[in-house]
């Protein structure tokens, strides 16, 4: 039942499409210069480009279709007019794919997206079925060689006004802007709206009634229009203005008065395609403008949220330090029988709360180091380390734990000290996290191995574990604020998500940078941290065979 009423509903859509599209057909032939057949301003092709860009290419039968139907009774066969369809038919769909190809958005939101439609969608579209169309007429014999490109010029600028015309006035309608949207037509609103829309075809039919050659005030209602409603103004002021001043043309008033029919459709030309592209050009500015405000709106807001939370953070670490240091001290003198003997039985319970209490402490940790590198008052030292040294440190850090697990930590380091200016307790917090991680987030006995090298006047050390490893879409997650794995099998790992965060942020602050070189889910993880070296480094002789010292 619900295919049933999917395919009707299709079926409904391809039709009104096919009757839109006939009925916008028929009118505009009433406005044919050229064999009855090519008119100034051709709506149906913009009906069929927007429902390309809706429908998608399965609309091309409803299109088709049409496009026969109303070529049948003029075209010079039912061959010529077939040809004449799939012209008109091929021309849109082309259009469609190569402006999906250029990134369009359907919301018109963007300047690029109105030079994308101009450019693409009128201009180089439309081609198409100016060649085909002309060609056909030519060949049957109903328009003489020598007028081909006079054909032609009027069926491609016809084409590509119904697009400018008619395309922004459709999605203007249909399509609504994800965040941002143009003004609702309604109330006092609409009073404006209809003024607007009113002073624009009047002010058209005035200045199109005399040969003052003023026609061209009209643009500024349509700036105006634009500035307050944007497409949804300016489309159809624009439609209006055009219209008009077609009905000038064929009656031959105003400017039109003493042209011939090339001059006309020179001076009529002329004046729609300035309407168009200051309809929709305007509007689209207005729309990107409207969204860089807001998006700066936002981003100052989203600064002040993640000021206030930062402060917040801060406070709240600061005052949670005093009374975790204060149970840990009790807990420790009770453990230690400082307070009198212990019982037997309370023993373990205060091993479990003593190491409840050391994580605790480490997350109060981690919360105030994140608060202080987003306010940028870490401090800092500048000493001249080896970093080797500072690795064999950690290591040795490391080494109670990777006991415990029966993991095996190797150390490859040059026989020469490859010098840095940083904090060694920062360097060393990076490193510690980068080891800790590697003994957690793994289901075999953990295997590391960190290297020191030099590369490219930079110190770079490589932690390489056989972990769990991370997929590609999270190689860059894992380094925000309070990222942990979802992986079911680590949910025993306690953390706050703020180690590789606040290592990243470090080696930032000491001119480096924290980084995964490589990964493999299920076999392991490559860490680069690389710190610029001193420059008597640099000079340094070659590097001996590496030096390994391993943990067991």
């Amino acid at each position: 039942m619900r295919l049933f009423h999917g395919s009707a509903r299709s079926l409904l859509q391809l039709a009104l499409i096919a009757v839109a599209y006939w009925l916008a057909a028929r009118l505009s032939l009433s406005l044919a210069l050229v064999h009855g057949q090519v008119t100034p301003v051709w709506p149906p092709t913009g009906i069929a480009l927007v429902a390309f860009l809706l429908l998608g290419r399965g609309a091309w039968p409803a299109i088709a279709l049409a496009a026969f139907a109303v070529n049948l009774p003029i075209g010079p066969s039912p061959v010529g007019a077939a040809a004449i369809a799939a012209g008109n038919t091929l021309a849109p769909l082309v259009a469609v794919e190569l402006l999906r190809r250029a990134d369009f958005h359907r919301e018109l939101d963007r300047l690029r997206d109105a030079i994308a439609l101009i450019v693409i969608g009128a201009l180089g579209g439309m081609a198409i079925s100016a060649t085909i169309g002309s060609s056909v007429l030519v060949l049957s014999g109903s328009v003489e060689v020598a007028n081909f490109w006079s054909t032609w010029a009027v069926w491609w600028t016809g084409d590509a006004m119904g697009v400018l015309l008619v395309a922004p006035l459709l999605l203007s309608l249909v399509v609504r802007a994800p965040s941002l949207r143009s003004p609702a037509i309604g109330g006092g609103v609409y009073v404006e709206w209809a003024g607007l829309l009113a002073a624009t075809g009047i002010v058209t039919y005035l200045v199109f009634q005399n040969r003052l050659g003023l026609q061209y005030l009209v643009l500024l209602i349509i700036m105006v229009a634009a500035w307050r409603f944007r497409l949804r103004g300016s489309a159809p002021a624009a439609l209006l203005a055009s219209g008009v001043a077609i009905w000038s043309a064929i009656n031959g008033t105003g400017p039109f008065s003493s042209e011939t029919l090339v001059g006309k459709m020179v001076t009529l030309q002329v004046f729609n395609v300035s309407v168009a592209l200051t309809s929709f050009l305007v509007a689209a500015f207005v729309e990107t403008r409207q969204r860089q405000e807001e998006m700066s709106r936002l981003y100052a807001s989203a600064q002040l949220g993640s000021e206030a939370k930062t402060r917040f953070l801060h406070m709240a670490a600061h005052e949670l330090r005093t009374p975790i240091t204060v149970v840990t001290g009790y807990l420790s003198m009770l453990a230690d029988g400082t307070l009198g003997n212990v019982p037997e039985g309370w023993r373990n319970p205060l091993e479990m709360l003593m190491g409840k209490a050391r994580e605790l402490n480490s997350i109060v940790a981690d919360l105030l180091e994140a608060s202080r590198i987003e306010a940028n008052a870490a401090p800092r030292r500048h000493d001249q380390l080896d970093i080797g040294a500072v690795v064999k440190e950690a290591i040795e850090r490391g080494k109670p734990r990777a006991n415990l697990v029966d993991g095996e930590i190797v150390a490859q380091l040059p026989g020469d000290p490859v010098l840095v200016e940083a904090d060694g307790k920062q360097l060393g917090r990076i490193l510690d996290n980068l080891i800790n991680n590697a003994l957690s987030y793994t289901t075999r006995p953990p295997r590391l191995t960190i290297s020191v090298s030099s590369e490219d006047a930079h110190a770079l050390v490589r932690v390489a574990d056989n972990g769990a490893g991370i997929p590609a879409s999270d190689r860059e997650r894992v380094f925000e604020r309070f990222q942990r794995t979802n992986d079911p099998a680590f949910r025993h790992v306690s953390g706050t998500g703020l180690g590789l965060f606040i290592g990243r942020q470090l080696a930032e602050g000491h001119g480096g940078r924290l980084a995964i070189e490589s990964s493999t889910p299920g076999d392991g993880t490559v860490f680069a941290l690389a710190l610029p070296m001193l420059p008597a480094a640099s000079d340094a002789p070659g590097i001996e065979t590496p030096e390994k010292v391993s943990v067991a």
